[in-house]
């Protein structure tokens, strides 16, 4: 297949390589992303203005033809690959690439991932501590606030029904005062021939 067609097998091998690199950072910023609209969001608009997002995609297409740039220049090289077959870098050629390309170009973008990922659910997980804590909160000042009153409306009837046989008591006193003192008077102008009947 690649006899006479090795610079096929190059672009292909090299836009395979370029391809992955800049998928894998294009996720890593992605994540740098989320992770500053969540937690960072007053800087967030700063960071990821259209000038800088612009910059940001470019600059994952520059480390995808730098990391695959050694492959030209002679410190690796690009083969076809009789087990996968597929034209990838050749990873035997020389191991430091082959480290440096691992170490840049893959995990240095899942490390990146993971972490903002895991500050954005620790982030959810604190916040959703504080809501939680605050809703206990005002349901307890809710009820302390509710047995308050029930308790005053409960203590204004007991005064009530203590108070109400006293009032009740003075009430009759007072209106049998007020008939003892009309009988008098009636007794006091009732006509000597009357039969001294009363009407109350």
């Amino acid at each position: 297949m690649i006899n006479g067609r090795q610079w096929l097998c190059t672009s292909a091998a090299s836009l395979c390589v370029i391809s992955c690199i800049v998928s894998l950072f294009t996720i890593a910023f992605i994540a740098v992303n989320r992770y500053l609209y969540v937690c960072w969001h007053n800087v967030y608009h700063t960071v990821f203005s259209r000038c800088h997002t612009v910059i940001a995609v470019v600059l994952t297409w520059l480390i995808g033809v730098t990391l695959d740039s050694p492959n030209h220049l002679g410190w690796s090289s690009h083969w076809f690959d009789n087990k996968t077959q597929k034209c990838l870098w050749n990873r035997t050629t020389a191991y430091h690439y082959t480290i440096l390309f691992v170490v840049v170009g893959m995990l240095l973008p899942f490390v990146i991932t993971i972490i903002c990922y895991w500050r954005i659910f620790a982030h959810i997980h604190l916040s959703k501590q504080r809501l939680l804590r605050t809703q206990r909160q005002a349901r307890c000042i809710y009820l302390l606030l509710t047995g308050y009153f029930y308790r005053e409306r409960l203590r204004k009837r007991a005064i009530c029904y203590v108070l109400w046989p006293s009032v009740r008591l003075s009430l009759c006193h007072r209106l049998a005062s007020a008939k003892t003192a009309k009988c008098r008077i009636i007794m006091q102008t009732t006509p000597p021939d009357s039969q001294g009947v009363l009407v109350f």
